[in-house]
């Protein structure tokens, strides 16, 4: 890729001299988009240029940039949604329904029962930014029309956002669930 930057320049300027447009299109719309993607190519062609320098000067800031790049990228593949919260949530359910009541976690049970209770009063709701995805409650459903919805003095406060969070999705998995879970089937 390198080597096919060198030979850039000298192949757009070779690309300026042979384009000459006819007198009947000079002034038009297609000189105009003739030109601004001429200048456009230019100005990548810089970029490039200019990145295979720093790339050369700092290999060490560019190994970075790239590890940070690709995780971001990999982190933001692998972002859970808010099916694969339910479908977790249903599969764990019904592995617990074949374990016998002697030798069931009550806490896993507990938190089960919270998840299926807030699905069904619908408080549970799921937001995500891109690489990290929540689940949290609310205190109200969204099709509720009480007042407390609306009156802006009866809102949580930003201190409490934290304890309403319920999971936390990163890395293709629910972590809150997977940790409380993890051991369903012995007793504490």
């Amino acid at each position: 890729m390198l080597r096919t930057l060198k030979k850039t320049p000298g192949l757009v300027t070779n690309l300026q001299n042979r384009l000459v447009f006819p007198e009947k299109l000079k002034g038009t719309i297609v000189e105009k988009l003739a030109n601004y993607w001429k200048n456009l190519f230019i100005d990548y062609k810089q970029m490039l240029q200019d990145l295979r320098t720093d790339i050369q000067d700092d290999p060490r800031k560019a190994l970075k940039w790239c590890t940070g790049l690709t995780t971001l990228y990999f982190l933001a593949k692998n972002n859970p949604t808010e099916t694969d919260y339910k479908d977790k949530a249903k599969s764990i359910t019904n592995e617990v329904i074949l374990v016998s009541e002697d030798c069931r976690n009550t806490k896993s049970i507990d938190h089960l029962r919270n998840i299926q209770q807030s699905y069904n009063e619908g408080v549970l709701h799921y937001v995500s930014f891109g690489i990290v995805s929540f689940m949290y409650t609310t205190d109200l459903n969204d099709g509720c029309d009480l007042y407390k919805a609306h009156c802006s003095y009866l809102q949580p406060k930003y201190t409490s956002i934290l304890s309403k969070i319920t999971d936390v999705g990163i890395m293709g998995r629910w972590w809150n669930i997977f940790i409380k879970t993890t051991n369903f089937d012995v007793k504490d």
